[in-house]
């Protein structure tokens, strides 16, 4: 296994997917796996009714960024100041499986 993508659909809008976590191994890292496997995650997804995918990023961590939103178009929906304890602040990002294209 190169990596893995967990996914937790709304517990009031079954419509709705929170991406909890994806993760690359380190010496695929660079080599287009992480794009591929969200990618797949997301058509997955959208097959299975998901209509909106939303996720948190560290607002430092400007590669994730340009996967998600230049990438995949997800969108800036707000910033959370401390979201995982103090210093940990979080960009909370949406993407609208409806119309998206890959």
């Amino acid at each position: 296994m190169k990596g893995f993508s967990i996914f937790i659909r709304g517990w009031d809008n079954p419509g709705l997917a929170y991406m909890v976590e994806i993760a690359v191994e380190g010496e695929c890292q660079g080599k287009g796996y992480g794009s591929y496997l969200l990618l797949q995650s997301l058509l997955y997804l959208k097959k299975n009714e998901i209509s909106i995918v939303t996720l948190t990023v560290d607002p430092n961590n400007l590669r994730a960024q340009h996967l998600y939103c230049d990438k995949f178009g997800f969108e800036f929906v707000e910033y959370r100041k401390d979201e995982y304890g103090q210093g940990r602040d979080r960009l909370f990002l949406k993407l609208d499986m409806e119309n998206w294209k890959q």
